[in-house]
Parts: structure tokens; sequence; C-alpha cells
């Protein structure tokens, strides 16, 4: 890792700390882009010449938690199929009634391009973001190699951030990273 991407990081660390320990909410700003380091680098610009346009998901939330609606060609149900090396959009639209969570493995291991407006979830295993009401967040990235033909990871939604997050499948999305 570089000396600058390793004090990057470290600042973002302690700034998330900080942030945690005195109870601010951090909100990521449009258009900005947050790295993240921890990612395989088993398959470093392996693909780079077959890089594919970005296929998107959508991701809606509806009033009551339920029904969780994907759209987009790699959604099957709760399950969504991504191809490493694959640029990949994510959009995220909470059109509940109250702040809803989005937590996921998978956002620690690519370098993720928000837009919209959300606030920051870091977990010690899982980062994530919470989206008010009304509001719509876009994730833009190249979904990581993990080094095993299939990597299988879990993105939890819920309402209820008091809570650890729920196993009840209509909270949950699984997404399957494959590579080719």
């Amino acid at each position: 890792m570089k000396p600058m991407a390793k004090f990057k990081l470290a600042f973002l660390f302690a700034a998330t700390v900080a942030a945690v320990v005195s109870g601010t909410t951090l909100i990521f700003p449009d258009g900005k882009l947050w790295a993240h380091d921890a990612g395989s680098s088993m398959h470093q610009d392996a693909h780079s010449s077959a890089v594919a346009p970005a296929d998107e998901v959508e991701i809606v939330l509806r009033e009551g938690g339920q029904p969780l609606l994907l759209k987009g060609q790699q959604t099957h149900g709760h399950v969504i199929g991504l191809v490493a090396g694959q640029p990949t959009v994510l959009a995220f639209r909470n059109e509940d009634t109250i702040a809803r969570e989005f937590v996921s493995p998978l956002f620690t291991r690519a370098d993720i391009h928000f837009v919209g407006r959300a606030t920051g979830i870091f977990r010690k295993d899982a980062v994530g973001f919470r989206l008010n009401p009304g509001s719509a967040l876009t994730l833009q990235f190249v979904a990581p190699y993990s080094g095993f033909p299939k990597m299988y990871d879990l993105i939890w939604c819920r309402g209820d951030h008091d809570k650890e997050p729920d196993t009840e499948l209509q909270e949950l999305l699984i997404v399957i990273t494959e590579e080719q």
C-alpha cells in the first residue's frame, strides 16, 4: 500500500472513530470517491480490456419494508448476480416512512463511488449506509475478485438500527459474484 493511501485510510479511520465517539453523523457528499484498499490483489488489472458497461440494479424499499423490489438483468428474486472485474451500479431508493439501513461485507472489498445522500455505518465486519425516507443513493464500483470461483455476500436491509440484522428472507439480499 502506498504511503499516501495509508495516510488517507488512517485519517478516514480516525475521523470515523472520532465521529462515532462524539455521536456525530457522517454524511457522504455527492460525487466523492471513498476508497477501500482491502480488495484482493490476485486479479489486479486481469480483465482491463474486457470491461463492459455497468449493469444497473435498482433496489426499492416500499412502505412497511416490503416488498423489496429488484430491477435489473442480473436479479432473480432476492439474488443479485455480479461478474468479478465488471462495473456495477446498485441504486437504492427508500420509499418507506422510516430510515432504512443497507449493510454488507461486500462494501468493504471495493472502491465505491457514492452518488446521493446517506449516513455512513461502519462495523468491524461490514460497511453500509442509512437512507432517510424518500432518499436515494447510487453505488458505483467494480465487482471485486475474491480468489474463489463464486463469492456469496449478504446485504442486510433493516429499519430498526438498535437491533442486530434479522435473518428474515424479506430483509436479506444475496449477492453472488462469479469469476469468468
